[in-house]
């Protein structure tokens, strides 16, 4: 009977461990995979290159080749976007705007006329999109920060 008890009581510690174990390796994964967007403010000044294509087809937009100069200032939850396209080899400036910074998921976001930014930061990547105020998906957006 003792042998028995004995057994069954290992065999409960044992399943309890693997779970504490799986539980402990999935709220580090987590917790791994938050940090690549936990960066300051900051480290968000500077040229980002790329492209910003058309999700709407046939439309008046067009795919661009594009440079976002991002400025920070005192305030660490907001930056300054300002969007260039490039045509022909030159910079034509397509606007400025005031961009919420959310550091904990790495996103910035800027809301005009129900127009949406939306940018997704990681490292010196970041993808971003354009939905118009009828929720239509108008632009995607791919960035890397120029060194």
């Amino acid at each position: 009977m003792d042998i028995f008890r004995m057994q069954k009581e290992l065999a409960h510690s044992v399943v309890i461990m693997l779970l504490l174990g799986t539980a402990s390796f999935v709220v580090v994964q987590g917790a791994v995979g938050r940090t690549e967007f936990a960066q300051h403010v900051t480290q968000l000044a500077g040229n980002w290159t790329g492209e910003s294509i058309c999700q709407v087809k046939p439309s008046a937009c067009r795919d661009e080749k594009v440079v976002y100069h991002i400025s920070t200032g005192s305030d660490p939850d907001h930056v300054m976007v300002s969007a260039d396209k490039i045509v022909d080899g030159k910079a034509i400036n397509m606007g400025r705007g005031k961009y919420a910074y959310d550091r904990t998921n790495g996103t910035l976001v800027n809301e005009n006329d129900g127009r949406v930014w939306r940018f997704t930061v990681k490292g010196n990547s970041m993808t971003g999109t354009l939905t118009m105020p009828d929720k239509t998906l108008y632009r995607r957006v791919t960035l890397r920060k120029e060194e």
